[in-house]
């Protein structure tokens, strides 16, 4: 039976833990959002118009009076920033910014933590033109509707990861 002392001692140890995992998580972010207030987590906007975005945003946080600046957290092995994060942080603008009026920032960060839970680093990057997202949503529709033709893409890497690698005709010619 774990007498009184024992269980002080795990809630200290969890306790502990709980507050480095919080230090760091506010360390990691990137020195200009230090002094930031967290505005939004974990919440989805919709735009509508020409096409409809719905985008869940991981954060977006505010210094001053400033514009929000949007911040994905990624799990991954390679700590870089990929051009799908930058399409995805862009939906997210463009959704809410339609939705809530707010101005939102040009660029945002990535957030990058290995599998392991170690910290691999923030990644400031630059977001797509709204006119952008757009044409890119609308190309996506017209490939799904069998309207116009794939092309391939310019790595056979990110053509690998694919789920459509086996049956592409692209490949085959």
């Amino acid at each position: 039976m774990v007498d009184e002392s024992g269980i002080l001692i795990i809630a200290a140890v969890l306790i502990g833990l709980w507050s480095f995992r919080w230090r760091w998580a506010a360390g990691a972010l990137p020195p200009e959002l230090k002094t930031a207030r967290l505005i939004y987590a974990e919440r989805v906007f919709r735009s509508r118009g020409s096409i409809t975005l719905t985008a869940k945003l991981d954060r977006a946080y505010r210094v001053g009076t400033g514009p929000l600046i949007l911040v994905e957290l990624k799990t991954r092995r390679s700590h870089r920033a990929y051009p799908s994060d930058v399409i995805e942080l862009s939906a997210q603008r463009v959704a809410v910014q339609a939705q809530t009026g707010e101005r939102v920032a040009e660029y945002a960060y990535v957030l990058v933590e290995r599998p392991s839970g170690r910290k691999a680093g923030w990644y400031r990057v630059d977001l797509m033109a709204p006119a952008d997202v757009v044409a890119l949503a609308l190309r996506r529709e017209a490939l799904l509707a069998g309207l116009i033709e794939p092309r391939c893409a310019r790595s056979i890497w990110i053509c690998q990861d694919c789920v459509f690698w086996p049956e592409c005709r692209l490949l085959q010619n």
